[in-house]
């Protein structure tokens, strides 16, 4: 896992950002990586094209094959009602904003009656503000596609212009947003696009 604070220089792409409620429109969207169009295309391409040598071991990421980026917004705020913004679900006793998961192909997943777990090549949280309370993402050091709640996890503070790059194979979650509001975008590379239907 890498975590950079203080990663995006740029300080017009932060407030252009900052200023575009489309920016977080709710909803999974693909970009090809060509032709940029919004502000999350920008955003993207200033971490994968233009700074990843910023990136430690970034050798390791520099010649991946991709396909494109699946790209999606999370929003969880403090007493967020169950269903709205996510809500607040609880497993094993431990509340969160954003369950348990592990990013795939969710179609081809269901197409294979669950027997196949294809996930991205690498994923990419890029955190657009503070949390007072909550909100960490959560990640169990678990093989790719592989849920086993009792190996150990890390926690990750969101925390205004960092970025985390990690296997989102792995079983991660967000904890519950007790005080405050969390903002952030998703970006996971795939080598070939999933299956599931994804907005341009």
């Amino acid at each position: 896992m890498i975590i950079i604070d203080d990663f995006v220089e740029d300080e017009k792409l932060i407030a252009d950002i900052l200023a575009d409620e489309d920016f977080w429109r709710k909803g999974f969207r693909w970009w090809d990586g060509k032709e940029v169009k919004d502000n999350r295309h920008r955003l993207i391409e200033y971490i994968w094209k233009h700074n990843l040598s910023k990136v430690g071991d970034f050798n390791r990421y520099r010649n991946l094959e991709y396909e494109g980026f699946e790209h999606w917004t999370g929003v969880y705020k403090a007493g967020a009602e169950e269903g709205k913004d996510w809500g607040v679900k609880e497993i094993l006793g431990e509340r969160y904003s954003l369950h348990p998961h592990v990013d795939k192909d969710e179609d081809l997943w269901y197409a294979t009656d669950k027997k196949v777990n294809s996930c991205p090549l690498v994923g990419t949280v890029y955190y657009m503000s503070d949390t007072e309370e909550g909100g960490y993402l959560k990640v169990w050091d678990t093989e790719s596609g592989e849920i086993d709640f009792d190996r150990p996890y890390e926690l990750i503070k969101p925390k205004f212009n960092r970025l985390v790059i990690f296997d989102a194979g792995k079983l991660h979650a967000v904890t519950e947003v007790t005080k405050g509001e969390r903002r952030a975008v998703a970006i996971n590379i795939w080598d070939r696009r999933p299956s599931t239907e994804l907005e341009e």
